[in-house]
């Protein structure tokens, strides 16, 4: 029984692995997949970087521009709040100077008296002085003065002869001032309004 020969070609060709020819649809796709996840995954991380700066950002305009009002305001109210401070120094004196006043308005009956009177004026003068060299200033309006109800301080209606409606008429206690503002108003009376004669 002859046997066949073998052809030389056959046995130069590998045998194929089918297996390895045969491509997954699935496994085709995979690689293109986590790249595009890729490509996408710094896109979205810079989108959110790009927002939070611009919220920093924002948040930076805010607070410099709260600071920078802030400073303005603190600027604009400190002279006030030095010119309160002040008033409230110089406030305490007031009753200082009305001991004096009260002391001074009796005249001495006796020459002792008067040594002690004398005294008294020397260092309520003083007093005042240095008071004045501060910028306190008398709030002593006249009678025919209009009322300002800023300064003066309405304690009663009293009607006097050449004095108008809403005007001083007579001057009970002084007051004081600095600068624009009052550390006492003067206390007054007021004429009044004149009463307007009933129609027949």
């Amino acid at each position: 029984m002859s046997k066949k020969p073998k052809n030389q070609n056959d046995d130069d060709r590998e045998p194929r692995d089918e297996s390895a020819e045969i491509e997954s649809p699935l496994d085709a796709d995979e690689p293109q997949g986590i790249e595009g996840e890729a490509e996408a995954e710094p896109a979205d991380e810079l989108e959110q970087l790009r927002a939070e700066k611009e919220e920093l950002f924002a948040r930076l305009q805010r607070t410099t521009a709260d600071y920078q009002n802030y400073m303005k305001r603190s600027a604009e109210n400190l002279p006030i709040e030095l010119r309160r401070a002040e008033g409230a120094v110089l406030k305490r004196f007031i009753p200082v100077l009305d001991h004096f006043d009260n002391a001074l308005s009796h005249e001495p009956d006796s020459d002792e008296a008067k040594s002690v009177y004398d005294g008294m004026r020397i260092v309520r003068d003083e007093l005042m002085q240095v008071l004045r060299q501060c910028g306190v200033e008398t709030i002593a309006p006249q009678p025919g003065d209009v009322f300002d109800p800023h300064r003066h301080q309405a304690m009663l209606q009293q009607a006097v002869e050449g004095v108008e409606p809403r005007c001083v008429s007579i001057l009970m206690q002084a007051g004081y001032r600095c600068g624009d503002l009052t550390l006492r108003p003067a206390k007054v009376a007021v004429a009044p309004e004149e009463e307007s004669s009933p129609e027949p």
